[in-house]
């Protein structure tokens, strides 16, 4: 019987929408969930707030793409950007409040 896709393949392929979608979503929560640590930790304007989370959200992108092939599958890397993100969502709206 012919195969389509093995499982290697698969789990590249899960790796690397772990590694795009995952890091995309990633860098959105990260830059969402410092504001309010920059302006409650830091006393940071908002506008300061905004810029530093922003710069920092790129670091934390690149580090689920490392992430996210550096786990033994690609249902691990998955679920802890998942679980980052919303630690992350947590924190972003506990501040807000």
């Amino acid at each position: 019987m012919l195969q389509l896709f093995s499982h290697y393949q698969l789990e590249i392929t899960a790796r690397c929408l772990a590694a795009t979608v995952g890091a995309y979503c990633f860098a959105i929560a990260s830059s969402l969930g410092m504001v309010p640590v920059f302006i409650n930790l830091f006393g940071s304007l908002q506008a300061d707030a905004v810029y530093f989370a922003t710069l920092y959200s790129y670091f934390f992108g690149f580090i689920a793409i490392i992430w996210s092939f550096c786990q033994r599958s690609a249902l691990l890397a998955w679920r802890d950007i998942v679980m980052a993100c919303v630690i992350l969502m947590a924190l972003h709206f506990w501040g807000t409040i």
